[in-house]
């Protein structure tokens, strides 16, 4: 699905947390333009920005990444794949963005947020994972602030969200004056209900939403076993 022109070499933790096909996902939704200047927020191990940066020779990217075990393996990535002059990967807290970073100076924001409620579910035991995953140390509020203090005018926003809170994330872009532009909805199969959604809005852009048709991950499996009921 990732349309990467050659292999990347892509090193991840043998415990704790590890890329999954929401990346992919995102990392193929994005669409991106030539000499843009593209953040990446809370990259990982930087699967996206390696993908981002390996699609599109012009990008110039920054990526940001709180956890120190997952900002040098981002580095190592980079390295390993020879895009040091294009990819910077750098400390810093998505919460605090004004402090590091200049106002209104990116063409696109993408995201592959924590987007599990602390109160809701099990919280991951292994730490790295739960922080990754999880609205520990961030959320969608701190998301959009630091979105607005980082876009320009008509700069893009790109992010993967649980379809079952994708209310709550348009409504979240839209008053931080992020408008919804695109949106695919990802499903297990053809025949169970939306799992994922992706989105890209575009800082101060007028109502016009484009809905993309489905992905469906498992596309041979046209009867899958008892789902759940409506």
């Amino acid at each position: 699905m990732v349309n990467a022109p050659e292999a990347l070499i892509i090193n991840q933790p043998e415990d704790g947390y590890r890329y999954s096909v929401d990346s992919l996902l995102l990392a193929d939704f994005v669409k991106t333009r030539r000499n843009e200047r593209l953040l990446e927020l809370g990259t990982g191990c930087g699967v996206i920005s390696l993908i981002l940066a390996r699609r599109n020779i012009t990008l110039k990217i920054v990526a940001i990444e709180i956890q120190d075990a997952l900002l040098d393996l981002a580095r190592g990535n980079v390295r390993a794949n020879g895009l040091e002059t294009r990819i910077e990967v750098v400390h810093g807290d998505i919460n605090r963005i004004a402090e590091f970073m200049e106002p209104s100076g990116f063409d696109q924001v993408v995201f592959n947020p924590p987007y599990r409620p602390v109160e809701t579910g099990r919280i991951c035991s292994n730490a790295q994972e739960a922080l990754a995953r999880h609205e520990i140390l961030t959320n969608i509020d701190y998301t959009m602030k630091g979105c607005r203090h980082v876009l320009r005018h008509r700069g893009r926003l790109s992010m993967v969200y649980p379809a079952e809170r994708m209310a709550y994330l348009l409504y979240k872009m839209k008053a931080a004056g992020i408008e919804p532009k695109r949106l695919q909805m990802v499903h297990p199969t053809c025949r169970s209900k939306a799992r994922m959604c992706l989105v890209e809005g575009s800082m101060g852009g007028g109502e016009e939403l484009k809905i993309l048709p489905p992905i469906f991950l498992n596309e041979g499996q046209s009867k899958p076993s008892r789902g759940p009921r409506a």
